[in-house]
């Protein structure tokens, strides 16, 4: 592992038991390692954040293309790949936008554009289960807009008080699902 990849791994580390709180020397100390060492690959705290993002989103992506080519009916497939969290996030507290957006306005403006970004094996899922007839025809564009504005709304509220995961899986079953009552709920 170089030494990008133990910045960011240890930084994570850090984000997941303070936030975005994390100090450069608490990544330091924790490579046993000088501040200094860090700033030869990250001028700022900013940069390791957006290097961070871009890792996350990569992961993200990963995990998508995994749970996309599963055996699995193509509606399980859509609701596993809208929500994809990798294992290694799964215990970070996304709801910081707003955060960021104060502190590191570069930082939350990558995990907007992240957000509007690699849609098209979601896009092929949706399709493939219009095609099939096992989900309703609908304008995708309309859909990407409502979950891409669903989970910025999600990251920006902090006051929410479930997990970020459970939010994404209500929301996912709402749009899933809608809000009609299933004969099987009283």
């Amino acid at each position: 592992m170089n030494l990008r990849e133990r910045i960011i791994g240890a930084a994570t580390k850090l984000f997941l038991k303070s936030g975005q709180q994390f100090t450069m020397q608490e990544v330091a100390a924790a490579l046993n390692i000088s501040k200094k060492t860090i700033y030869t690959v990250y001028s700022s705290k900013e940069l390791l954040l957006l290097d961070m993002i871009d890792t996350l989103f990569d992961d993200i992506h990963r995990k998508k293309a995994e749970l996309a080519a599963a055996p699995k009916p193509v509606e399980e497939r859509i609701r596993s790949v809208i929500v994809a969290l990798p294992e290694q996030y799964a215990a970070i507290d996304f709801r910081v936008l707003n955060d960021l957006d104060e502190k590191y306005p570069a930082a939350a403006q990558k995990v907007r554009e992240h957000l509007k970004t690699g849609w098209e094996p979601t896009i092929a899922l949706l399709e493939e289960g219009m095609a099939a007839g096992r989900i309703r025809r609908v304008p995708i564009p309309i859909l990407q807009q409502m979950i891409i504005s669903s989970i910025e709304c999600f990251l920006s509220d902090n006051k929410n008080a479930d997990s970020y995961a459970n939010t994404l899986d209500a929301m996912i079953d709402i749009i899933m699902n809608g809000i009609r009552r299933r004969e099987n709920e009283i």
